[in-house]
């Protein structure tokens, strides 16, 4: 605590408890962790299942295409979440995430600690950035890449504090980590690093050198990560994989995370322009601020980088928020409270007013409810859940009217199309499907087959008549995904090869009139 605080405060038992307490402030984002599977927690289950029983994949097991060569570029994180489904069922995916949340919070609350040194403002901070950043905590592998980046930050941070090379042995063993967990964001590390090695280099600006620490060790550390890369069950190939599938524009034009951030109505997108703004206002409201080259290149570098794939947001808030911290560490706050302090007690005696007890109260007051408040909708949300089992009620429908119509109508052998969305679920519930939501893995400079993903947009799009390819498949059934597939639903309706035997809001199921 301060020591130039007055000892009202600095005696108050209430507040030194409160202040006690500040370091723990950042864990209550655990509380807004969503409760719900992701659409993509369904094949990775099915993935980590498979890879505990049968060992690593090579072909494509999933889908009806068993012809596709296979990397599982994040095969470990499958396992962790087939682990934790498999021990507590639909509730172990969800605690995955809300230990990565607590994780994750602990560590921004040290690496904002290590920029400022003050409780409060790293509570603060640390807080207001899992709030950013709960809409990215999901059930996927990119919770572990978080605290993972983090982790990175604080040993580069440390090394530039006392130029140990101990600090740097942890960036390797991140690198097999990362590779194993979630290979598609492995390149993160060494962006994060690229503003590090910018400021270790011996040059002057404006006569002043801007070196913040030995270079050579960065440098060696960097290229020993490397070969680190390539430690996966796949070797070589389990890391060029992430390049062979950024060719062209395939995958980014089919997943909106992959998509630039634009201006609309969209809260997402909303938010990925107001927190920007706001960070940029910091710098030029406060004027007087330090910072230093590698913080104006981390923020810059994945602010652009955002904007061109909103699912970066992440890694904005990882970089921009410690950054901002340190260039507003110059403000005195305990100052500016002593001086309010000193002139309320200047005045005459007939004005005074000490409200201090009543807006204390109130404050206590209001921060008691949101907690209770938030406490109890997690609670129900998470009941909620439970009692939901992850189950796609709408899915389900289609499932059980397939079913039943399978059993009044036989076939040899269930030929289903599916689209990219249901795909996961239809897995889970143990189909073999046309295609699913790993759409890296469905282009041809990936699967060394064919590449299913085009063949798919463009008979959902209308551009190639479905006959064509449903034909090449023999398929016998289709679910047609009617906020997403109306060309298709349009075709296959006019088409008196199929029947349609079950529309619901969202799906339609078609069998072949034979």
């Amino acid at each position: 605590m301060d020591k130039r605080l007055p000892k009202e405060i600095t005696e108050n038992k209430w507040i030194r408890l409160a202040l006690r307490l500040i370091p723990f402030v950042p864990f209550l984002s655990v509380l807004w962790v969503k409760t719900s599977l992701d659409n993509d927690t369904y094949w990775i289950i099915k993935t980590g299942e498979y890879i505990c029983k049968n060992g690593i994949p090579t072909k494509d097991f999933l889908t009806i295409h068993s012809n596709m060569d296979l990397v599982v570029q994040q095969w470990l994180s499958d396992i962790i979440y087939y682990k934790a489904y498999d021990l507590f069922g639909v509730i172990g995916p969800l605690l995955i995430v809300m230990l990565a949340m607590l994780v994750f919070a602990g560590l921004m609350y040290k690496l904002c600690m290590m920029m400022t040194n003050n409780s409060i403002r790293s509570s603060i901070a640390s807080l207001l950035t899992c709030a950013s950043m709960s809409s990215f905590f999901v059930t996927r592998p990119q919770v572990f890449t978080y605290c993972i980046i983090l982790i990175e930050l604080i040993c580069l941070e440390k090394y530039i504090k006392d130029g140990k090379i101990k600090h740097l042995i942890a960036l390797p063993i991140l690198s097999v980590a990362v590779v194993n967990l979630h290979a598609s964001m492995w390149t993160m590390l060494f962006i994060f690093l690229l503003p590090y090695l910018a400021n270790a280099l011996p040059i002057k600006i404006k006569g002043k050198s801007v070196s913040c620490c030995k270079i050579l060790p960065l440098i060696i550390t960097a290229l020993i990560m490397i070969p680190c890369g390539m430690i996966t069950p796949y070797g070589i190939k389990g890391l060029s994989f992430i390049f062979t599938t950024s060719i062209g524009d395939k995958v980014n034009s089919s997943i909106n995370e992959l998509k630039p951030v634009v201006l609309s109505k969209s809260p997402g997108d909303l938010f990925m322009f107001i927190i920007p703004v706001l960070i940029i206002a910091c710098y030029l409201i406060h004027k007087s601020g330090k910072t230093t080259p590698r913080f104006v290149l981390l923020s810059i570098g994945t602010g652009a980088m955002m904007m061109v794939y909103r699912k970066l947001g992440a890694y904005f808030m990882i970089a921009a928020v410690p950054a901002v911290i340190y260039y507003l560490n110059d403000i005195d706050i305990i100052g500016y409270i002593i001086k309010m302090n000193e002139k309320a007690k200047a005045k005459p005696k007939k004005d005074e007013k000490n409200n201090v007890p009543l807006l204390v109260t109130l404050i206590c007051v209001l921060v008691f409810g949101i907690l209770i408040y938030s406490f109890v909708g997690f609670g129900i949300d998470v009941n909620e859940f439970v009692k939901e089992g992850g189950a796609n009620e709408s899915l389900d429908e289609v499932i059980y009217a397939m079913d039943a119509d399978i059993k009044e109508n036989p076939v040899d052998e269930l030929r289903l199309f599916n689209g990219f969305n249901s795909g996961g679920y239809l897995e889970f519930k143990g189909y073999k499907t046309y295609i699913d939501q790993r759409a890296d893995s469905f282009v041809e400079e990936a699967n060394n087959d064919f590449d299913y993903l085009t063949e798919y947009f463009d008979v959902k799009t209308g551009n190639v008549y479905f006959k064509q390819v449903f034909d090449k498949y023999d398929f016998n059934y289709a679910i047609v995904d009617l906020n997403t597939e109306a060309p298709l639903y349009s075709q296959i309706s006019n088409n008196d090869d199929y029947t349609l035997v079950f529309e619901s809001e969202d799906y339609a199921l078609f069998r072949t009139v034979k």
